[in-house]
């Protein structure tokens, strides 16, 4: 594994805008020589980035499963990796990126994961989906308190149900208030929660009758009342609170507005008023990069649609995080490495209502469910992923505003994927409730 082999600084102006992370998604994925251009887009931006980045290729491997989260809980970010089996679940200690191998996959791990605490011993697990068929949807066991894990012999495999087919997207949270987590996935044709009534115990409910598209889902508290809820295509589905989530009926949909077949789809609040926005893009297609936000005070209404960018191909990286900290959400997209532009960019919140844009490329190459996570500690957000399987190098592009402060509070421990959406919400989302992607 090659470690660290390349380095570039992209972005040398501090300057504070306002003032002031295809049918790629089962296995055969093809190879594409790709790679170099992400540093070369990077080097050709240096001058008028107005984030300054440092980018480093972590390793010479890739895949699907790319989560944030700190594995040996020593207060800092580590970096989750894993696809075929070729390319096992691997996790890189900070700060150094030294690489641990945690488990082979069977078929391929594919194509959304989670971090979180399963068994609720304190530490992060992994959970992730292994092929199309069988029982294929997992989690890995961290030997801590009492193990290492950086012995990958130590982590324990656990299968919590079967998907019926390639699972597409994971969400992991409380779905029904007892205090253990809980599993949300979907396939192209079913969304379900595989919810934990006992210790390593799995009840399955499946949803019918929703509007899904092919792939895609998200997570969050959109109407406040204390539950988790889950947005497919154009919709989100209003969980009905403790042991009444257990019964599919029991869930409302709720109509937000048009969406892509093929979507990525994130919760958060955007304009900072205190009401849950949802965000859309194309994941396999082009569409608008949209946010939608409730028209009154109540989500199960009308919701008004605003536009981020327009007509972007691809975009199977969909992020919010205060990257220029002048205390507002900006917005990460990414297009994949098999689209024309394969731009990674950075949509800054200009007004700070999420009502004016502007837009940067940081680098070129591509990236496929990229992350974007404070992997430094360091008081800015910076972005970590990798092209889908088969597709090399693991990257990470550092944020170096290097603040003192970050003006939307957070916590050091991560639930899931240290969050997609990270501001306002982002203490719920450590509480347990679950990433919001």
């Amino acid at each position: 594994m090659n470690k660290l082999k390349r380095a570039v600084i992209s972005g040398v102006a501090l300057v504070l805008l306002g003032g002031v992370w295809t049918a790629s998604c089962v296995g055969g994925h093809e190879q594409s020589g790709v790679n170099d251009m992400a540093a070369s887009a990077a080097s050709s931006t240096a001058s008028t980035l107005s984030i300054p980045f440092h980018y480093s290729e972590i390793d010479d491997t890739a895949g699907d499963i790319k989560l944030v989260g700190d594995i040996d809980l020593d207060g800092f970010p580590d970096l989750v990796i894993g696809g075929m089996p070729s390319e096992p679940l691997t996790w890189y200690e900070y700060p150094d990126w030294t690489p641990h191998p945690i488990a082979t996959a069977n078929t391929e791990f594919t194509t959304d994961g989670e971090l979180g605490d399963v068994d609720g011993d304190g530490d992060l697990d992994i959970v992730v989906p292994d092929g199309s068929s069988g029982s294929n949807l997992l989690w890995f066991q961290n030997p801590l308190p009492g193990g290492n894990p950086r012995v990958g012999t130590a982590w324990v495999r656990h299968i919590i149900g079967v998907g019926g087919s390639w699972v597409k997207d994971v969400e992991l949270a409380d779905f029904d208030g007892n205090g253990r987590l809980d599993v949300a996935y979907r396939i192209n044709n079913k969304a379900a929660v595989f919810f934990q009534t006992g210790a390593n115990t799995w009840s399955e409910t499946s949803f019918s009758g929703v509007s899904l598209g092919s792939e895609g889902m998200a997570s969050g508290d959109i109407d406040a009342n204390g539950a988790v809820d889950l947005v497919l295509r154009g919709v989100w589905l209003q969980n009905p609170k403790g042991n009444a989530a257990r019964t599919a009926v029991n869930w409302i949909q709720h109509t937000i507005g048009t969406a892509p077949a093929n979507f990525k789809a994130l919760v958060t609040d955007l304009n900072q008023d205190k009401k849950m926005d949802v965000l859309f893009s194309s994941s396999e297609d082009t569409a608008d990069v949209d946010w939608w936000t409730p028209s009154g005070s109540n989500p199960t209404g009308a919701w008004t649609k605003h536009t981020i960018l327009a007509a972007v191909n691809r975009a199977h990286t969909l992020q919010a995080a205060d990257m220029d900290i002048d205390g507002d959400i900006d917005v990460v997209v990414a297009q994949m490495h098999t689209s024309s532009a394969q731009e990674i960019m950075i949509v800054t919140n200009v007004d700070g209502e999420a009502l004016s844009w502007h837009k940067e490329v940081i680098a070129g190459g591509g990236l496929h469910n990229g992350v974007v996570a404070d992997v430094g500690n360091d008081g800015d957000y910076d972005i970590y992923g990798a092209n889908w399987t088969g597709n090399p190098p693991v990257r990470l592009w550092e944020n170096q505003l290097g603040s003192t402060y970050l003006p939307l509070i957070l916590n050091s421990r991560m639930i899931d994927t240290f969050p997609e959406s990270a501001g306002k919400n982002a203490v719920e989302t450590f509480a347990g409730a679950g990433g919001f992607e």
